[in-house]
């Protein structure tokens, strides 16, 4: 199924921006999905091509194409990553993330 070991799981989260009862915008929940997948490492190429072009990848994740649902946001151990570029390799999906500052509390019916 998976070229190593999974090693990590996460929830993959879509996310909409809708304003608050004060009109402040704020994120509320819509779905999650709870996947396993893969920790790896960028390579000098990505990250030099990243701090080109001004995204910062924090973390890179191998999912399985039949699992990724086009979220754009992952909860990764109670931190909320935004899902800034995304590559097909085969039956794979490379995620690649960047943290966010995003509260657990601040996201609406979030559960």
């Amino acid at each position: 199924m998976y070229p190593n070991s999974p090693n990590i799981r996460m929830h993959l989260l879509t996310l909409e921006m809708v304003p608050n009862t004060m009109g402040v915008m704020t994120y509320l929940f819509k779905s999650k999905k709870e996947v396993i997948g893969i920790n790896f490492s960028i390579t000098s190429r990505e990250y030099y091509e990243s701090k080109r072009s001004d995204i910062r990848i924090d973390i890179a994740v191998k999912v399985q194409n039949i699992v990724y649902d086009n979220a754009k946001y992952v909860d990764i151990g109670q931190v909320i990553y935004k899902i800034e570029r995304t590559y097909q390799v085969g039956q794979f999906i490379d995620l690649y993330l960047k943290r966010t500052s995003i509260k657990l509390g601040e996201i609406i019916d979030y559960t």
